[in-house]
């Protein structure tokens, strides 16, 4: 019979956590962002829904293909994801972002964690690991805080709709006039 080894094992060194470390828990409420032409569908009355609600993501390659998908708004792929922020002011100066790029109003929704169903709840920061560092200042700015919900968002769990920017007013632009195009152009549709 053979005899255990009295060689002592030692667990791998494991890095100390970054300044990034997950909170334990979701914050109490969260912020979304929304104008009328985003792919997540809102009512007040029915909560939000993804556009993709029928993929299951099952295994890690297809979650980080949907979450880079989201996060880099490749909006030739429908997203099974909604998006929302954990501070306020932060998601306000997203909403005044947006409003003042798309040209139209957004809304600011406060949203109660505590009715929301248990699943899987991501952060962006995670979800983006390396890629963060090789993002602008601006896109690392906009994902600050920011948490993924799978497929819906509960009516009961939304308290205030809160309008954020205006549309600018039409006005008259002459012949040949350039319209400024950018890269969150196609967010805008």
């Amino acid at each position: 019979m053979e005899s255990l080894s009295t060689t002592p094992y030692h667990a791998p060194s494991v890095p100390p956590p970054s300044n990034t470390t997950p909170p334990a828990r979701i914050p109490s409420s969260v912020y979304r962002v929304q104008h009328a032409k985003m792919q997540t569908l809102y009512a007040f009355a029915a909560g939000f829904r993804s556009k993709n609600r029928s993929t299951i993501l099952n295994e890690r390659t297809l979650l980080g293909t949907f979450s880079v998908a989201h996060l880099t708004r490749q909006t030739n792929i429908s997203s099974p994801f909604i998006s929302v922020y954990d501070s306020l002011p932060h998601a306000e100066a997203v909403a005044e972002m947006w409003s003042g790029k798309c040209g139209e109003q957004c809304f600011v929704v406060t949203i109660d964690t505590n009715y929301l169903a248990r699943g899987p709840v991501f952060r962006a920061a995670d979800l983006l690991g390396e890629r963060e560092s090789e993002m602008s200042e601006e896109e690392r700015w906009l994902h600050k805080g920011e948490y993924l919900f799978l497929y819906r968002i509960p009516a009961e769990a939304i308290r205030v709709q809160t309008p954020v920017g205006r549309a600018p007013v039409a006005g008259w632009r002459a012949p040949g006039g350039s319209d400024k195009l950018d890269k969150y152009a196609g967010m805008c549709r």
